[in-house]
């Protein structure tokens, strides 16, 4: 099901095509066309799994054998410069050719595939495309001695010859063969006019007929820039212009998308297609953020602002765009915005006068996250009752992404035919293949190995800085894995590290920043912390939009990957893989070196153990100032890695010294709800029992080294004895109180009543036992409970937030 696009198939398309599909039970039939004259390029715009693809792909399935259709994805389309596709995994750098093909673009594959698509057998339809075919064939011409340009045509030629018409049972290889026989001595290697010569009188000659030919002669002398006498000169000197790059080929991409809709055209001109209402042509592009797809829509809304056809093209677009950071408003400002459930099928677009940006051809159709209501919906499929709060966890981990939710609503139906679902085994659970579903989202999503490796190391990490140290790290396994220095990062783990960041701000993977910093301290880098938190790539706040649904997005996690979803899957294979693996990637290794890499940073003398036991060595918060501030924020991620490892004792230890030593209490609020968002450690090597630790059942009444808590079954660096009975009820306080914030923050645990409660019960004592913030802290007591129940984040600070 599509959950809430529905309306785009059903009454969009069906208005802009003319054509309402059967399906089971009803007819197809014909209804009335939307705007006769110039037509909308649809537009789906939306994050990642937003469900652009899904839409495209029901429509081709619905509309196939109906109309004309054609589906092009345009990230195979061309490629921009300097980097891979949209979609695809950074590497090494390819090999820059010393002579790129001229004879190709992104544009003229877009077109290629079009007009291969639209040519299909239809039922009532026969179409045929004498002027871009004529177009192609003449761009396609290659430099003599440039075999792989001349391959290139060949290939394209193979696809192209059955569309001509009186082509023989000849393929491209035979066709480029022939000119290449009549090319022996006739002019210089690297010449490619003679080449186009002979490419277009051959064209003429065996697949045009007299009439056609002057038709398609005429048509292209019309728009060329130096027609000469030859009835070949047009598209000639069209592919010159084209093989000579730069600002020339703009125009000649243009000219052959004219001429592919006024080929279309001249399909619906007649009386009796206006009469019978002949359903209009349907293009699907896949993918229209790539560089292919941004050119080719640019051509065509360019082309119908101008409104120089004599007949309006009837070519109905749709395109997928993939959005983030309000890149489609970036780069179609003039769009008219339809909701699905608002003013009706097209959303109130009307053509834009001539003299409007051309961009105002856009009406582009928001495809929002999903529901909580569509998640209930999809587990409503599953044979016995589900947990009463598994659609919340499984909303709150995906924050609404369709296609994560179908595949675990999938996994939740299938295995509650034969047992019960917890919600915090979602990622656990197996697929139809025998693996956990976790893992092939996390395949999905990042489909190529190596990046995928990369990212699952490098999400623990909170910033570039820490991503580059921990690469380096992980190369100088195992010793390294205990350093925080190691001479800093070479410069393959940068590159590394730097091609992993180009890709994630290529595929959109950044969401906007929290409003008071992106892990909630205040200000632009949480606590006057090094900056880079909130993004992948070194900076936060690039994501400040709205969702595509209107509404805010999801808020960045202050991770070297950003996006909470795709952390939270990153985070989750990375523990679940952690035995497997080599020293230095291990779960242990990566926090520890960690820690101590943010000790360093705040230059202190820590080891990520906690053996100091106090904070700044003497129990008070880091000093005022942004330098304090900073201070605060390494030593909040060093005590986050030490409990990633299950080291609790020793951060409730530190946290309880700086909580006595006096301070500023919304800074110590600040390091303690960042502190809780450590993921916990495997559970092969830790024993989760943070629920009654919270709850006081599991009171630890002296608070020093315990055998139950931490890795390998210890924690080594609990509190020394000795304290005075105050302390020691302040650190048991502190205790209960981050493992109940700890398991809020569990992205598989729902918030419960008594966890809740908690939170109130310790705030409420630890007030009135601060030195200086009783009214901090009573404020916490107070907004706490109510933001975990409602699964708010960060947490506010009075005085702070």
């Amino acid at each position: 099901m599509l959950y809430g696009r529905e309306a785009v198939l059903e009454e969009l398309l069906p208005r802009l095509t003319g054509l309402e599909p059967g399906g089971p039970g009803r007819r197809a039939r014909l209804v009335r066309q939307e705007h006769p004259g110039r037509l909308p390029v649809v537009l789906l715009s939306g994050r990642h799994g937003t469900g652009k693809t899904a839409v495209l792909d029901a429509a081709q399935e619905r509309f196939t054998g109906g109309l004309p259709l054609a589906r092009v994805d345009c990230v195979d389309c061309g490629a921009p410069e300097g980097a891979g596709a949209p979609g695809t995994a950074p590497g090494p750098p390819a090999p820059v050719p010393l002579d790129p093909p001229s004879n190709t673009s992104g544009v003229i594959e877009v077109l290629e595939r079009l007009v291969t698509g639209l040519a299909r057998q239809t039922p009532g339809y026969r179409l045929r495309f004498p002027r871009l075919l004529a177009g192609l064939f003449a761009v396609s011409s290659w430099r003599r001695g440039q075999e792989g340009q001349r391959e290139l045509a060949a290939a394209r030629f193979e696809r192209l010859l059955p569309l001509a018409q009186g082509a023989p049972e000849e393929d491209g290889e035979g066709w480029t063969a022939r000119i290449s026989a009549q090319l022996a001595g006739a002019a210089a290697e690297q010449d490619v006019e003679p080449v186009a010569g002979l490419v277009v009188g051959e064209y003429f000659a065996r697949h045009l007929s007299g009439r056609e030919r002057e038709t398609v002669v005429s048509w292209y002398r019309a728009g060329a820039a130096a027609p000469g006498e030859h009835p070949g000169d047009p598209l000639v000197r069209m592919c010159l212009d084209f093989h000579q790059g730069g600002d020339l080929r703009a125009p000649v991409e243009s000219t052959l998308l004219a001429a592919l809709l006024d080929d279309l055209a001249e399909h619906w001109s007649g009386w009796w297609q206006r009469v019978n209402r002949r359903p209009r042509p349907l293009a699907l592009l896949d993918d229209a953020h790539a560089p292919a797809g941004r050119e080719f829509l640019a051509r065509l809304l360019d082309h119908r602002a101008r409104g120089g056809a004599r007949t309006p093209d009837p070519l109905v677009v749709v395109a997928g765009h993939l959005d983030g950071g309000g890149s489609a408003d970036a780069v179609y400002p003039h769009a008219v915005t339809a909701r699905l459930s608002g003013n009706g099928p097209t959303g109130g677009w009307r053509p834009p006068p001539p003299e409007r940006e051309p961009t105002g051809g856009v009406l582009k159709v928001p495809l929002a996250a999903l529901a909580p209501a569509d998640i209930q919906a999809m587990l409503r499929r599953t044979p016995r009752p589900v947990h009463p709060r598994l659609p919340t966890v499984l909303h709150r981990l995906t924050g609404g992404h369709p296609h994560g939710s179908a595949l675990l609503c999938e996994a939740v139906v299938a295995a509650s035919a034969v047992r019960d679902v917890d919600p915090g085994e979602l990622l656990d659970l197996e697929t139809e293949d025998g693996g956990p579903v976790g893992e092939l989202l996390v395949q999905r999503l990042v489909p190529e190995l190596p990046l995928r490796y990369h990212l699952m190391m490098l999400c623990l990490a909170r910033d570039r800085t820490a991503a580059e140290a921990l690469a380096a790290s992980v190369v100088l396994a195992p010793d390294a894995a205990t350093t925080a220095g190691g001479g800093g990062p070479g410069g393959s783990e940068r590159t590394r590290v730097a091609e992993a960041a180009r890709y994630l701000e290529r595929e959109r993977w950044a969401p906007r920043p929290a409003p008071d910093g992106p892990d909630g301290f205040g200000g632009p880098d949480g606590l006057g912390g090094s900056t880079g938190a909130g993004g992948h790539d070194g900076r936060e706040g690039r994501d400040g939009g709205e969702d595509a649904a209107g509404g805010p997005g999801p808020v960045a996690v202050p991770s070297f990957v950003s996006h909470p979803f795709l952390h939270a899957l990153l985070v989750h294979e990375a523990r679940r893989g952690s035995p497997q693996v080599e020293p230095g990637r291990r779960w242990d290794d990566m926090h520890a070196f960690l820690a101590a890499h943010h000790a360093a940073r705040a230059g202190t003398a820590g080891d990520g153990d906690g053996r100091d036991g106090g904070h700044g060595r003497d129990g008070r918060d880091g000093g005022g100032g942004a330098a304090g501030a900073a201070a605060d924020a390494e030593e909040a991620e060093e005590l986050r890695h030490t409990l990633a490892r299950g080291r609790a004792a020793a951060v409730v230890t530190r946290l309880t010294s700086r909580f006595t030593g006096g301070g500023d209490a919304a800074r110590w609020l600040a390091v303690l709800r960042r502190v809780a968002t450590a993921p916990h450690p495997p559970h092969d090597a830790w024993r989760d029992e943070r629920a009654r630790i919270a709850r006081g059942l599991r009171e630890r009444t002296d608070p020093r080294p315990d055998p139950d808590d931490g890795r390998d079954g210890r924690d080594d660096q609990g509190a020394p004895g000795g304290r005075d009975g105050r302390d020691a009820d302040v650190w048991r306080s502190v205790d209960r109180l981050l493992h109940a914030l700890w398991l809020l923050d569990d992205p598989l645990r729902a918030p419960t009543e008594e966890l809740c409660a908690a939170l109130r019960k310790e705030l409420d004592f630890l007030a009135p036992r601060h030195p200086e913030g009783f009214t901090v802290l009573d404020a916490a007591a107070g907004s706490w409970p109510a933001a975990a129940w409602a699964q708010s984040r960060p947490y506010p600070v009075y005085g702070l937030d």
